[in-house]
């Protein structure tokens, strides 16, 4: 799933960085971000996932705390770099009534998938 990521760390001093990227992987508890600006290995990020949703008025947000386990650069060649995070998952937030509507009908549709499989 490839959506909109903005996150934060502290580095040395508590100095605050920020960053925005995008989705290349995500999964419950973990995420691959593509970006400019990594944070380093082993930083603990702020995650915020912004979810345009398929009716394309409603949005929702996920939210964890996450350690960087691993940052790439020169992604297949290019000037792209990249980072992968793991935490203990996403805690999701809906704007509107409308938006927590089509999150459920995407969960239930997802476990209906997992089940078939």
């Amino acid at each position: 799933m490839s959506t909109a990521v903005i996150f934060h760390w502290s580095g040395p001093g508590n100095k605050r960085f920020q960053g925005e990227g995008a989705t290349r992987d995500m999964s419950v508890d973990s995420v691959f971000v593509l970006t400019a600006t990594c944070p380093p290995a082993n930083a603990v990020v702020q995650m915020e996932v912004i979810l345009p949703l398929s009716d394309r008025a409603s949005k929702a947000e996920m939210r964890s705390e996450m350690m960087v386990l691993r940052v790439d650069h020169d992604i297949s060649g290019g000037n792209r770099s990249g980072f992968s995070a793991v935490g203990k998952g996403f805690m999701l937030r809906t704007f509107s009534e409308r938006a927590s509507r089509v999150v459920t009908d995407l969960i239930k549709g997802a476990e209906v998938t997992e089940e078939k499989e």
